[in-house]
């Protein structure tokens, strides 16, 4: 059968079949490099699954809900690899995608972490991976699943409180992305907007039961030959900054607590083969930019902040527990010159740049 004649077969089924079928064709489709088809499988998706042919917003809900039921089954089959599973979920997600898909990402999302599918998050954790933890995708499916399980509860479910059993590097790479989100702003006219209390908690717990879950993403990637693996990259940056930046304005008690949790999660980072990939002396350079700008703001009081203080030691212990674990990479000597440059000083921080400037 030709592929006009296969689309053809399709439009005369129900929609829902019709992407069930056509999720069999991508999957039988996809490891075949021959010219053209690419191309078919992108224009399978796009007509046959997301129905992009069709004016924008002329999808019903009932009509998204047996889709994400379509897809929910498919990556739930026993007998799909790993490999394959991957594959087809980048093309489906991968890339710049319109609204309408990350409509149904997070829905997908959603209705995994509910009903802990772990075939489907590790899926959703590998794409998170593969666009990078910045880009569009990751930071709306982040957005909308901290409104979905967090702003409007006022207990972690269970099923959140599971993730990290469930699907470790969904759970890692979820942290991850939320980092992103919260006390992150390098504008003096932004407030810095700190993350949920229910989040905190819940990541805190997170790393305290297992401190290695912040390198869940460290182990390798199963994606097909020729696709290539992007950079690595963990949360302990964006939470070093949260405990760090948070002493600022804060006086919580679970950020000491998270501050804990990071530090017994960087003693587990010491690479066992290799070089360095858990900690990226650029992450914590922003750190850095977000501390000069808030001091600044604080004018002459800084200097006898105990808030100010407070926020540099946490950061002086994190970069000495991470340069003990070997665990920084990147341009370190460039990290040293920002921190030497941190006002007002900080005693522990210049006992921490004179051991790594000694060694």
């Amino acid at each position: 059968m030709s592929s006009h004649e296969y689309k053809l077969a399709l439009r005369k089924l129900e929609p829902q079949i019709a992407a069930r079928d056509c999720l069999l064709k991508v999957e039988s489709l996809v490891f075949n490099t021959a010219r053209g088809k690419q191309e078919l499988m992108m224009s399978l998706i796009s007509e046959f699954i997301f129905s992009e042919h069709l004016p924008p917003h002329s999808i019903s809900s009932l009509q998204e809900f047996h889709l994400v039921l379509a897809l929910s089954d498919y990556f739930c089959k026993s007998s799909l690899p790993e490999q394959t599973s991957n594959a087809v979920f980048i093309l489906l997600f991968g890339g710049t995608i319109s609204p309408a898909r990350i409509s149904v990402l997070t829905k997908l999302t959603s209705t995994a972490i509910s009903a802990q599918l772990s075939q489907v998050l590790n899926c959703v954790g590998t794409l998170m991976q593969q666009v990078g933890f910045q880009s569009v995708t990751s930071i709306e499916l982040a957005k909308n699943l901290v409104q979905d399980f967090v702003v409007f509860s006022s207990k972690a479910s269970q099923q959140l409180s599971d993730l990290p059993k469930i699907a470790p590097r969904f759970a890692c790479n979820f942290m991850t992305a939320v980092t992103c989100l919260y006390l992150v702003e390098t504008n003096q006219k932004s407030p810095l907007i700190e993350p949920p209390f229910l989040l905190l908690e819940l990541f805190t717990n997170w790393i305290t039961e297992n401190p290695s879950l912040c390198l869940a993403s460290q182990q390798p990637l199963m994606l097909p030959s020729g696709m290539l693996s992007m950079p690595n990259e963990t949360p302990l940056a964006g939470l070093i900054r949260w405990s760090c930046v948070a002493a600022l304005i804060s006086k919580k008690e679970i950020y000491s607590k998270l501050h804990l949790s990071i530090l017994q999660s960087l003693l587990q980072a010491k690479p066992v083969t290799g070089p360095p990939v858990a900690l990226n002396a650029t992450h914590l350079q922003l750190i850095v930019t977000i501390f000069q700008l808030r001091v600044e703001e604080m004018g002459k009081s800084a200097d006898k902040s105990e808030a100010v203080q407070l926020s540099l030691e946490r950061f002086a212990q994190c970069i000495q527990v991470a340069m003990a674990s070997q665990c920084i990479y990147g341009n370190i000597p460039q990290l040293i010159i920002r921190l030497e440059s941190l006002r007002p000083t900080n005693q522990l921080m210049q006992i921490v740049i004179n051991n790594y400037k000694n060694n």
